[in-house]
């Protein structure tokens, strides 16, 4: 009767975190949408929506699509240590992980791209997982960069000394990851401190594959081709979000764009439901509050900014069907077989 009740309460633990894990990102994001509508001045809005260039939204999703390219090749270079890639496989599992980050909350889409990488190519899911760990760690290093430039030129000064909090904390963080790539002997070291056998075995087969992963970290200068392609994303990326202001009328110059972009990546962060609704409207009407475009109008912004990061999500699904797989099927395979995976690597 004791081990029955102990099983129940631990499903009941379970059942509990599950929802508080989808509740908490739900209540994040009604929470910036309440201080973003409040704020709404609605005969502005729809006067915005009146004045919009239809004609300049192809550009600005195709402009927007071409960053792509360079994210995908950024990644090829750091997978290339552990199994080399080709770009248009790299580009398709780039597309699988937006759709799964567009219906998944706290960007869960990175996981599915890592399985779906290791399940296709022969790699250990834990390794590619790796991978897309240091890809982010450095992507998030170039944005950093490019903020505190746009910042310095924009005239922001008061956003200076966070811009290089963030800054140096993607540096540290970068430093820790090249100690654990050269000298990961205590991560190995500190999983097999575990007592149990099996447990212990895994969690040193793990860390041993996770370490696999950060091999680009010893080659300075792949390491520095990978933050140049991470600057040109988000600078082509900040040409789509200036193409879309000029649709929108906005005042805004290329450079302002550029904050603006780095602004909302930055307050993306921020734990939300699935497609970041929420942060995104908060965080884009709060940037081009800076440089004086009205809230009603930033927010006709960001619903268009939403809907254009759902078309790489489309694009994801596409390649999925071609794969003969789907994000449901993905999210019930992925965890038995990256484990029979993983085992049968050992």
């Amino acid at each position: 009767m004791a081990r029955i009740a102990a099983k129940q309460i631990a499903a009941s633990n379970g059942s509990l975190k599950k929802w508080l894990g989808r509740l908490l990102p739900m209540a994040f994001s009604a929470l910036f949408l309440y201080l973003v509508f409040r704020r709404v001045e609605w005969g502005r809005l729809l006067e915005t929506l009146r004045t919009l260039s239809y004609p300049l939204l192809a550009p600005v999703v195709a402009v927007y699509l071409l960053g792509f390219i360079p994210r995908a090749k950024k990644w090829q270079l750091i997978l290339e240590h552990l199994k080399p890639v080709s770009l248009a496989s790299c580009l398709g599992y780039s597309f699988v992980g937006c759709a799964g980050n567009a219906v998944l909350p706290a960007r869960l889409g990175e996981l599915v791209r890592a399985f779906l990488c290791g399940r296709r190519e022969g790699a250990a899911a834990t390794a590619v997982l790796s991978t897309i760990v240091l890809e982010r760690v450095l992507e998030v290093l170039s944005l950093m960069l490019l903020f505190s430039l746009t910042v310095w030129l924009t005239g922001r000064g008061e956003l200076q000394t966070w811009a290089l909090l963030g800054l140096g904390a993607c540096l540290g963080l970068i430093a820790l990851l090249f100690v654990m790539q050269r000298r990961g002997g205590w991560l190995v070291g500190l999983a097999g401190l575990v007592p149990a056998k099996g447990l212990r075995e895994r969690l040193i087969d793990l860390a041993q594959r996770f370490l696999e992963g950060l091999a680009v970290v010893r080659a300075p200068g792949r390491l520095f081709l990978v933050l140049a392609l991470g600057l040109a994303v988000y600078l082509i990326e900040g040409s789509s979000y200036w193409l879309l202001a000029m649709a929108l009328g906005l005042k805004v110059s290329y450079v302002q764009s550029l904050f603006v972009l780095c602004f909302i990546f930055v307050g993306m962060l921020v734990p939300a439901a699935v497609g970041n609704i929420g942060p995104l409207q908060y965080f884009c009407v709060l940037g081009f509050s800076f440089f004086g475009v009205e809230d009603s109008a930033a927010l006709v912004y960001s619903v268009f900014l939403n809907a254009m990061l759902y078309v790489p999500a489309l694009i994801g699904l596409i390649c999925l069907a071609r794969y003969g797989l789907s994000l449901e099927s993905l999210r019930k395979q992925a965890p038995q077989a990256a484990l029979k995976r993983e085992e049968g690597a050992s």
